[in-house]
């Protein structure tokens, strides 16, 4: 140990003897660093707008726009809008599309956007029908930088976003235009449904006046025509309803075919509407659930969900009440009955969510016990959950059944009414015209009414079955939910509408270890790389051997190897110091742990310098070669830079024992935050990496003395190498 710090001592006696020795260590201990923070800079925010904005990318735009059903767009223009006010890339527009590719091969632009002729006409073509997909010109130029087409690449998707907006708001505006001319004409999908289940109803009613006008058609004949003639009327007056819903009733007489899929329907429309119910109501209690004893999460529910949630509840009380109507009228008292007792448990429900708002400190107690009476009602013993379940096994069971069946007979007892009516189907108010020319038939048969009195009269009771299964369907279309929600959509949320198809699915990220700049990220690899640059230029300008001197006392191996070190330790733990300060003060990286920071530094220079030392010292020359290679291999596949699953396969065989791997790891844990002993861990593999460094020092001296010497005394017959 004495001859240790003898040796030690001494070497730091001769560094202050010599004015070149102390700008040597000097510049050791600092150069290194400056390639550091200059690389750190140079990196700092390479990808944000400010950098970005300064990539030029010509725009050409050719477009000569186009027109469809009123509707005249220039995508071209509004793109070239949209990129004027984007500053992620330095867009230069441009006249013609030869100037813009020109200038991307004479290396004026890294790229070229140029935007067709025909660009708009293709936006268009879904108006059409006929369906082609509009394409851009890009241009860019891989031959003058490596990064920047990868930079470039936010050029196109900011296009295709422009682009995609564009589309979407045609498409709105397409769809709002048609909303609003229906409105402006007084048209409106739920009064056409509702007025023709209300015609079709009074209809059926005319023609139970019909039938007792045929009881006593001997003395009322007159009386009988003149109910048929204002019957007529009516009909005429429904055929303006009719025509603006011309597929509905198509629809609808399709179901006095052989096919019996279309009243099966309409026993799928009740249980659509217990299916709904079912599914609310499991999404109330699953927001209310975290919400009962976390006044947060009830706060977040309160503010972002319970308008919602009250509107659910108020669209499904609605529903229901639609479905018990219909139900009654078809002779299903029971099931209606059921719809009614779960309309009293929303009812309920929508009471509690009117009392609930945003708890404080004074009403959190009372809040709680609102959501617990909410959750009771749903999940209680015969509570609302309960009631949607005995309707869904209702409709499975007899219910359903017995809606079928009244179906399936009345479609079949207007089928031989209405088959005639079916052809006339395809013109406007196809329908109820045909109801018309029945009606004006009927006028005839008056006329012979005595030869034919029987068939007239099953004519019009088989017509009033089918008009009351025809009344109900559209009082059920008219009272949907769905309907209601679509025309509302349609005509007062175009914009969400928009916004909804432009991007149907949002990401939600959550960074886990933010960083902020990029630079930050960068640090710990080119911190790493300047410590072991520091500690490989050491090794080559400070002699590692031990010259004899009067007052050692012949010192062995280990005493010259730990000697000398102390001079390359104090230059190591100079640099991880100077380095790791400038990075936290003069760089103002993002730093959560600053200490430990500086700690790994620290660790990093006597690590550093133990491997370079140990290897000049037993190896001579061949040990900074072997440096030199150690740090290339590093530098490309210790995953700084690049993710090491992406590199050769040598570099993954590599990974686990390059020491940059753990440097790193252990600065990253700094900067963006700690996990479990990773920090710990990865200094103890560091001091790992410096006892086989010592031993590898030490045992190889003595084989490799000789061929260093050969590789000494051959340098110097060249006359040419230190």
């Amino acid at each position: 140990m004495k001859n240790i710090l003898n040796i030690a001592s001494h070497d730091l006696r001769k560094c202050g003897s010599s004015v070149v020795a102390i700008i040597t260590i000097m510049g050791l201990c600092i150069i290194p660093c400056l390639y550091a923070w200059f690389n750190i800079f140079s990196n700092w925010a390479p990808y944000e707008s400010a950098a970005t904005g300064r990539i030029s990318v010509a725009v050409a735009n050719e477009d000569e726009g186009a027109s469809a059903i009123g509707i005249t767009v220039n995508v071209g223009e509004k793109i070239v809008g949209g990129l004027e006010a984007n500053n992620d890339i330095g867009w230069v527009f441009v006249d013609s599309s030869d100037e813009a590719i020109e200038g991307v091969k004479a290396g004026d632009y890294y790229a070229a956007l140029v935007i067709p002729k025909d660009f708009s006409s293709g936006v268009l073509s879904f108006i059409g029908g006929d369906l082609t997909n509009p394409k851009l010109e890009y241009y860019e130029n891989e031959k003058k930088n490596a990064i920047a087409p990868k930079i470039t690449g936010k050029a196109k998707t900011a296009v295709q976003e422009e682009v995609n907006a564009t589309f979407v708001e045609t498409l709105a505006a397409y769809v709002s235009d048609a909303v609003s001319i229906a409105d402006a004409t007084g048209f409106s999908t739920q009064d056409v449904f509702s007025d023709l289940s209300e015609r079709i109803a009074l209809l059926s009613d005319r023609l139970d006046n019909c039938l007792v006008m045929l009881d006593a058609a001997d003395s009322l004949s007159d009386a009988a025509e003149s109910l048929l003639t204002v019957s007529g009327t009516l009909t005429d007056s429904a055929g303006g309803a009719v025509k603006s819903e011309k597929k509905v009733l198509d629809s609808a007489s399709g179901i006095a075919t052989e096919d019996d899929s279309e009243y099966t329907k309409m026993t799928e429309s009740v249980g659509k509407v217990s299916d709904r119910n079912k599914s609310r109501l499991n999404d109330l209690k699953s927001k209310l659930t975290p919400a009962v004893d976390d006044r947060d999460k009830y706060n977040d529910f309160v503010a972002n969900d319970l308008d919602f949630q009250k509107k659910s509840v108020a669209e499904m009380i609605k529903a229901n009440n639609t479905a018990s109507d219909s139900l009654k009228k078809l002779g299903l008292n029971t099931l209606a009955g059921k719809f009614e007792e779960l309309n009293t448990d929303l009812n309920a429900i929508a009471e509690k969510l009117d009392m609930l708002e945003p708890a404080t400190d004074e009403n959190w107690a009372e809040m709680q016990q609102n959501v617990r009476d909410i959750q009771d009602i749903i999940t209680g013993k015969s509570g609302a959950s309960d009631k949607t379940d005995a309707i869904s096994d209702s409709l499975k069971k007899d219910d359903l059944a017995t809606l079928d069946k009244k179906l399936k007979n009345a479609l079949r007892d207007t089928k031989t009414s209405i088959s005639n009516m079916q052809d006339s189907l395809d013109g406007m108010g196809g329908l109820l015209a045909q109801m018309g020319k029945i009606f004006g038939k009927y006028n005839g048969s008056l006329g012979k009414l005595e030869g034919n009195m029987g068939s007239t009269r099953s004519d019009i009771i088989s017509m009033r079955r089918g008009l009351d299964v025809l009344a109900a369907l559209m009082g059920k279309v008219a009272g949907s939910e769905d309907l209601n929600n679509a025309d509302r959509v349609l005509s007062e949320n175009t914009d969400r509408f928009a916004a909804y198809l432009a991007s149907p699915v949002r990401m939600n990220t959550n960074v886990i270890y933010p960083i902020n700049e990029y630079g930050s990220a960068m640090a710990p690899f080119y911190t790493v790389l300047a410590q072991w640059v520091g500690a490989l230029l050491t090794a080559v300008l400070i002699k590692v051997k031990v010259k004899k001197r009067k007052d050692l006392i012949k010192p062995n191996l280990i005493e010259r190897y730990f000697g000398r070190y102390g001079l390359y330790m104090m230059i190591g733990l100079a640099q991880a110091l100077i380095v790791s300060l400038g990075d936290l003060l003069y760089v103002d990286i993002q730093c959560l742990h600053p200490v430990r920071f500086v700690l790994a530094a620290c660790m990093n220079g006597l690590c550093f310098t133990m491997i370079n030392y140990a290897l000049v010292f037993a190896l001579d020359n061949i040990g900074l070669g072997l440096g030199v290679i150690i740090l290339v291999l590093q530098v490309a596949g210790s995953g700084g830079t690049y993710p090491v699953e992406v590199l050769p396969n040598i570099f993954k065989a590599l990974y686990p024992v390059m020491p940059f791997r753990y440097s790193m790891d252990a600065m990253r844990e700094c900067i963006g935050g700690m996990y479990g002993h990773t920090y710990i861990n990865c200094l103890l593999t560091l001091g790992l990496f410096m006892i086989v460094a010592v031993l590898l020092g030490l045992l190889l001296y003595k084989p490799a003395f000789m061929i260093n010497r050969l590789i000494t005394e051959s340098k110097q017959k060249s006359d040419i190498m230190l």
